[in-house]
């Protein structure tokens, strides 16, 4: 029945929202759609707050005002604001381990039991006044450095449905001493070598406890995140645990057992916890290198017309407004587009700040322009 240890890894995204995606019914440049459109309100509020400052005053001339809007927009304008939050991720870790690596078993009081092991049964009980106990203990799978638990929870099995007429309550303890899970019994925690108290060593504080009450069948479930913490944390050696009734059933409760051949059944430790991680900024996609020239366009020194060399085959160039809006697009013709500074019907552009995007089979390039006239 050697079968080994069952690491089952779930994984969920969960970042903080960033809009709707729904199209604004008019192409926009890259960067400046409705995921950023908080980042864009925010920055456009302050950017005109500033700009009405700059107008009461009489002595503020235009050009002042241009460089003003200039700097705030390098400064902020391009920056994307979810680079200012963490993702994070969920991960969920089930530990199930099978015959070879699964530690667990009951223990039982009495004069024909309290010596006896019973480490290799299918199943284990709790109950008959306290006079059975489960001992379990699982290896806690390493994670990485910046993880936080959230949640970690014990899970076994029933062996069958149950009725309980009156509330009965199951306590789980931490485990003080070594233990060997073919060996141990009521009095010994191994062979030849008895326990300081008869039982089993354990904590006496009550780590946790599950009710039980009603028809009852299926995964019964102990919360042992503080516990599981502590064990990272090295504040305890991790022995395991004990499962223990208050004396009070006079029954049996049988649990299903690491040994049990229906692997899905087997007791599991159900480890949940969240990573952050800090987007970086995007790599410039791989697009041939190429220098837009002359830029700034100055029509005082003689320039006609804005290159953009070095171009794959098919590339095309669009020239987009400060507001996002494409006023010409210009394709590539033997390795160069061109760009003659007029609109798309004609018209010479006015002085200011534009922007480019160069769409190319292998990735787009963005960048901007000036115009002097």
């Amino acid at each position: 029945m050697g079968t080994p240890i069952k690491v089952n890894l779930e994984k969920s995204g969960d970042a903080k929202p960033r809009g709707s995606n729904a199209s604004r019914g008019a192409e926009e440049f890259p960067g400046t759609d409705s995921t950023n459109r908080q980042g864009w309100i925010a920055r456009s509020v302050f950017l005109f707050r500033g700009l009405g400052l700059l107008m009461r005053n009489d002595k503020m001339n235009a050009i002042k005002s241009v460089i003003f809007f200039l700097v705030f927009f390098f400064i902020f304008g391009l920056s994307d604001p979810d680079y200012l939050y963490a993702k994070t991720k969920k991960e969920t870790i089930h530990v199930q381990p099978g015959p070879e690596e699964g530690m667990d078993s009951h223990i039982a009081k009495g004069p024909s039991e309290e010596k006896k092991n019973f480490g290799e049964s299918e199943t284990m009980g709790i109950g008959k006044g306290d006079a059975k106990r489960i001992l379990i203990r699982f290896d806690i799978p390493s994670l990485p450095e910046n993880a936080t638990i959230s949640s970690v929870q014990l899970q076994v099995c029933l062996a069958m449905e149950y009725f309980f007429d009156e509330e009965t309550v199951l306590y789980l303890h931490r485990i003080t001493g070594f233990w060997k899970e073919k060996e141990v019994s009521w009095k010994s925690n191994q062979d030849k070598r008895d326990w300081k108290e008869e039982g089993g060593d354990f904590d006496p504080k009550i780590e946790t406890v599950t009710s039980l009450i009603g028809k009852t069948q299926g995964w019964i479930s102990w919360d042992v995140t503080k516990t599981v913490k502590d064990f990272l944390d090295g504040k305890y050696v991790n022995f395991g645990f004990i499962l223990k009734e208050h004396y009070c059933y006079s029954g049996e409760i049988l649990f299903l057992s690491s040994d049990l051949g229906w692997e899905e059944y087997r007791p599991r430790l159900v480890i949940s916890y969240e990573t952050e991680e800090i987007p970086t900024e995007p790599v410039a996609p791989s697009v041939p290198s190429t220098e837009v020239f002359p830029n700034p366009f100055r029509l005082a020194e003689g320039h006609t017309e804005i290159s953009f060399p070095n171009l794959p085959s098919g590339t095309s160039v669009k020239i987009f407004s400060i507001d996002g809006a494409v006023i010409r697009t210009v394709e590539e013709e033997h390795g160069v587009a061109k760009w003659d500074v007029k609109d798309s019907e004609g018209n010479k552009v006015s002085s200011g700040l534009y922007l480019y995007c160069i769409d190319t089979k292998k990735g787009r390039k963005t960048g901007k322009l000036v115009i002097i006239r």
